[in-house]
């Protein structure tokens, strides 16, 4: 059933990105600063690199994984006309799941020396919130009423591979963890370049060409 109320998708939109701009403002909390030490005149070179510098790539990682599910949620925006409850529903909880990102990656970051059950908790946030997203896109792809009317089958299978990288990497993150690997900072940058690589061009700009 359509929204009847006015809740229109741009205010839907506009939402989602009031979310993403806070969600990534927050992710900056999470830098470890010299007031957090217990005297800064003690701070050691050893110390600003093990605590700040990794601290500060994570930060990094963390906002391109926000930034690559910005860009894919309203690349499904645009090719949509309307939405309906169901759609409104699930899409809060994705949201929700969005804003729980700055706690979950700074959990992971408490376990220094060994991985623990925060370090799940991230990926685990990670690959729900990829679920969704894919969930989304495969109910509003598949809903003559929600799609925009031009959307062929094959931009619509392209937009869906693209968001099933997400859920893929962050499965493969958790199983990373499970596996005791080191380096799992790798998988931050892993979505965008498949993405970059593989998704670079949509399909009717391959038949303009």
């Amino acid at each position: 059933m359509t929204i009847t109320e006015p809740i229109s998708k741009v205010n839907l939109e506009r939402i989602t990105n009031g979310i993403f701009a806070f969600t990534m403002t927050l992710l900056a909390r999470d830098i470890v600063t010299p007031d957090q030490y217990a005297k800064a005149s003690t701070i050691t070179v050893d110390q600003f690199f093990s605590n700040t510098i990794s601290s500060m790539l994570d930060f990094f990682g963390v906002f391109v994984i926000l930034a690559m599910f910005w860009m894919l949620f309203f690349q499904m925006f645009h090719r949509m006309k309307t939405y309906d409850y169901h759609f409104l529903h699930v899409h809060m909880l994705a949201l929700m799941a969005i804003v729980v990102i700055p706690f979950s990656s700074a959990f992971s970051n408490l376990g220094l020396e060994k991985y623990t059950f925060a370090d799940y908790f991230f990926q685990i946030n990670y690959f729900i919130l990829g679920i969704i997203l894919l969930y989304l896109w495969h109910y509003a792809s598949s809903s003559p009423h929600l799609r925009e009317p031009l959307l062929t089958d094959e931009d619509a299978h392209f937009l869906f591979m693209k968001c099933l990288i997400p859920p893929v990497v962050a499965f493969i993150g958790i199983l990373w963890v499970y596996a005791d690997l080191e380096n799992i900072e790798i998988l931050y940058y892993v979505p965008f370049v498949v993405l970059g690589v593989f998704f670079r061009t949509p399909p009717f700009e391959k038949k303009m060409r």
